[in-house]
């Protein structure tokens, strides 16, 4: 009989890639009953979009909530996380916590071992080294850090090589408890059926977030000016402070100022003939990109920089689009209908065959996390 495994997401209702990654990871894995989900909800929020797609994912599958802080990034996220998951006990044999703070588990299940006897612990994290040396008193971190990860039960995975070697680094004598695990949060197979039309002028997108560290005040210039295009920015401001920044940009390329519902942004994101990715601001070149999967699902080619060593490595085996070195580069771009346009969504439906195969990923998950 196969283990029960609860996934947790303490910063859910936080927005963007928590909260998508997370409702994505539900998608591809509600149909296997040893799965369960366990999301923060934040009602003050008001942010009808979310509360609309979590009714809709609630529908795949019944998912365990609680109640977030009044900052749903805040440390007692994961300390209510933690409690609910003492109830849960019974019904659980491995909590797999989901991009929590490590620091906090660590400390959890340091001074509270006894609520969690004889279960195990799985520990899934995006973040590196560098996560770790924002923080005070790094050396207090590290010692429960240590201590967590050497406890026979748990186990933790980063998502990359470069991750997995940072946290190696970082906490020396646990290298065989850090390791990589496959993702399964890549968007689910069902967005393949949305019609594809697209026509008329080439139609270019930025899907996401609207934030500084984007080009979007070149696009918004460029677009202006080159009105044989068409732009469409598919997101909400990511704050107030976002929104103050960006107040420039033209309101006819922003579909709406707050966040949308999924449904609404692939049904508009399906008539992209390119999803603009110029990031100019990663804080980890090594942290994936999860505006590519989405456009590996809608075989819609990129237009991004180099600058982000994760997407470079894919972009060196799937030529999915146009890597630019500068914004200066950013013209000429083939026309839908031209072969080399072509050859990119070839290369999209070959990374989306080599990756996304989730009843191959997820026994692989499943070996990987249940030895």
């Amino acid at each position: 009989m196969k283990k029960k495994v609860l996934f947790i997401q303490p910063y859910y209702f936080y927005g963007g890639h928590y909260f998508q990654a997370f409702n994505h990871l539900i998608k591809n894995l509600y149909n296997y009953k040893n799965y369960d989900f366990m999301v923060s909800i934040n009602k003050k929020i008001n942010n009808k979009s979310f509360e609309n797609d979590f009714k809709k994912i609630n529908k795949y599958k019944k998912i365990y909530t609680f109640n977030s802080s009044k900052n749903t990034m805040s440390v007692f996220n994961v300390i209510k996380a933690f409690i609910k998951c003492i109830f849960l006990k019974k019904k659980i044999d491995i909590f797999f916590y989901y991009e929590a703070d490590i620091f906090a588990l660590s400390c959890l299940y340091f001074f509270f071992p006894f609520f969690f006897k004889n279960k195990e612990t799985i520990v899934y994290t995006f973040y590196s080294s560098a996560f770790l040396r924002r923080r005070r008193s790094v050396n207090i971190n590290i010692f429960f850090i240590r201590n967590f990860l050497k406890k026979k039960r748990v186990k933790f995975y980063s998502r990359s090589i470069e991750h997995r070697n940072s946290w190696r680094r970082a906490i020396p004598g646990c290298d065989k408890k850090i390791n990589i695990i496959p993702s399964l949060d890549y968007p689910p197979v069902e967005i393949n059926k949305v019609k594809k039309i697209r026509n008329g002028k080439l139609k270019f997108g930025s899907v996401g977030q609207i934030r500084l560290g984007k080009s979007l005040d070149f696009l918004n210039d460029y677009f202006l000016k080159n009105k044989k295009y068409d732009f469409l920015i598919l997101g909400g401001y990511a704050d107030k402070t976002a929104e103050k920044n960006l107040g420039f940009i033209n309101s006819k390329f922003i579909e709406k100022k707050k966040f949308l519902e999924f449904d609404y942004i692939i049904k508009k994101s399906s008539k992209l003939d390119y999803l603009v990715l110029l990031y100019d601001d990663y804080l980890d070149i090594n942290t994936e990109v999860s505006s590519f999967f989405l456009a590996v699902r809608l075989r819609t080619p990129i237009i991004c920089f180099p600058t982000n060593n994760w997407l470079r490595k894919v972009f060196s085996k799937y030529k999915s689009g146009i890597m630019i070195k500068s914004l200066n580069e950013f013209k000429n771009f083939p026309s839908r209908n031209s072969k080399i346009y072509k050859k990119y969504i070839g290369s999209l439906k070959r990374y989306e065959r080599d990756f996304f195969d989730t009843k191959k990923n997820e026994k692989n998950f499943y070996n990987l996390i249940s030895k």
